[in-house]
């Protein structure tokens, strides 16, 4: 019996010597190929297509982990310039909605010296099923701005400060107000007794708050708005859609693409105030430029205390995109972005309701790694 015993214990140190020795092998057959890893922050409206891209890059490099993180331009570029200064690794890549953000920002902090617009975008209203108000709209018997006013419905929109959705809303608004009736006679318009204060009823003063307080807090507001709407405000546009889908809220303030991607029903704005730059009166191509920069808005620029404020004007919805100069993968993020901007890449990003400008534009092309100078 001693012997047998003996015996099964040698059979067990063995079994357990090999299996040890396997998973040795492996480990150190592992160690050959690591994994490389890719970090990209990018706008949350460009979740969609980024998940399809980054599919698409791990695909073509089976050794490479693309690890993107969406939110609000703002925040995540704030983030990056956080992490970075914390001497912690920053991401390789950064693609904001709005282009302006990243020479505003990371260009002030040395942390890049060069972006690539590359898309747009336009705003639109988006609703769920039923919302009071909606089939009128739909048909023309009622405008969106009568309903948002007049009626008892939740509507929502980002927050200006972490998000370019949130301070394109109030400068959609104040467009509104602008185009259909303070100057809704140099449009050829009749000004409309609805749009009349229209942007102090929808993006109101908090009663214990001040203007940089104004499409932060949201609520009621029963005396500019009778019907006793409320103004739901979340911190990036895309954590609107949950509310939209289970009914919780009636309206939001969103990117086309975003409506498209999500199969959410929405309102065309027109031309002169989505933000979408170009439209048309009678067979001339015009733009609105100007008329945008009327519409402005502060966001912070620093928290402090005490915060620092820096002032938006209206234009044009343009996306960007940058390699941070400190990135540690600037070479795989640099094929990232000539994926991107590849045929393939803008076939998946027009899928997705987000045309390309064409041609892309790079404010300073000298910087740009020399991969992407043929690129564009």
């Amino acid at each position: 019996m001693r012997g047998s015993t003996s015996l099964r214990a040698k059979r067990s140190n063995l079994i357990a010597g090999a299996i040890f020795l396997l998973l040795a092998i492996s480990l150190i057959a592992g160690c050959g190929h690591p994994k490389e890893t890719l970090t990209i922050y990018h706008a949350g409206s460009l979740a969609v297509p980024f998940s399809q891209l980054k599919a698409e890059f791990e695909g073509s490099h089976p050794n490479v982990v693309v690890l993107c993180e969406s939110g609000g331009s703002a925040k995540l570029i704030n983030k990056a310039i956080t992490v970075a200064e914390a001497g912690e690794t920053p991401p390789d890549i950064i693609t904001s909605a709005d282009y302006a953000l990243i020479p505003s920002r990371l260009y002030e902090y040395g942390y890049a010296d060069w972006y690539i617009a590359f898309a747009r975008n336009k705003m639109v209203l988006c609703y769920r099923d039923g919302a009071p108000g909606s089939d009128a709209i739909v048909n023309d018997t009622r405008t969106w701005y009568d309903v948002l006013r007049n009626e008892d419905v939740k509507y929502g929109h980002s927050n200006p400060d972490d998000d370019p959705c949130g301070y394109r809303t109030p400068m959609v608004i104040q467009l509104a107000q602008k185009y259909y009736y303070d100057n809704a006679t140099e449009f050829g318009l009749t000004p409309d007794p609805n749009a009349d204060g229209l942007y102090d009823a929808l993006i109101p003063v908090p009663v214990s708050g001040d203007e940089h307080d104004r499409g932060r807090i949201g609520g009621f507001n029963n005396t500019a708005r009778p019907g006793g709407s409320e103004e739901v405000v979340r911190s990036k546009s895309v954590d609107l859609i949950a509310a939209i889908q289970s009914g919780d809220l009636d309206y939001a303030f969103e990117y086309r693409s975003v409506a498209v991607q999500h199969g959410l029903n929405f309102i065309e704005f027109d031309d002169a105030i989505n933000l979408c730059q170009q439209g048309m009166i009678g067979n001339t191509n015009i733009t609105y430029d100007d008329f945008y920069k009327g519409a402005s808005v502060e966001i912070m620029n620093e928290p402090g205390p005490p915060p620092v404020y820096m002032t938006k004007s209206g234009k044009a919805i343009v996306y960007g995109i940058t390699v941070l100069k400190n990135a540690k993968n600037k070479d795989l993020a640099t094929e990232f972005i000539a994926l991107l901007l590849s045929e393939e890449g803008q076939n998946v990003m027009e899928t997705n309701g987000q045309p390309f400008i064409q041609p892309q534009l790079c404010d300073h092309p000298e910087n740009l790694p020399e991969e992407l100078k043929g690129v564009l």
